[in-house]
């Protein structure tokens, strides 16, 4: 019982952080939009943007490996 419970926190918590890192790089986004600029220069340059794409790629990875951690245990 204590493994499905921290699977489904585990999942929970991943999914937030997803979301969260997806909204800000949408509002980032549009505040390169509004201003014409690229956010390479917003962010501090090339690797800094590889490092935001980096983040919200583990993140994703995260959530989908604790997904189906969480969805494999159903069968037991």
């Amino acid at each position: 019982m204590k493994d499905k419970i921290l699977n489904i926190s585990i999942f929970i918590l991943s999914l937030i952080c997803l979301l969260i890192s997806l909204k800000l790089f949408w509002n980032m986004g549009i505040y390169v939009d509004e201003f014409d600029t690229s956010l390479d220069v917003v962010l501090g340059g090339d690797l800094w943007l590889s490092m935001d794409w980096a983040r919200l790629g583990f993140s994703a990875i995260l959530c989908v490996l604790s997904g189906v951690n969480l969805f494999k245990g159903i069968d037991k």
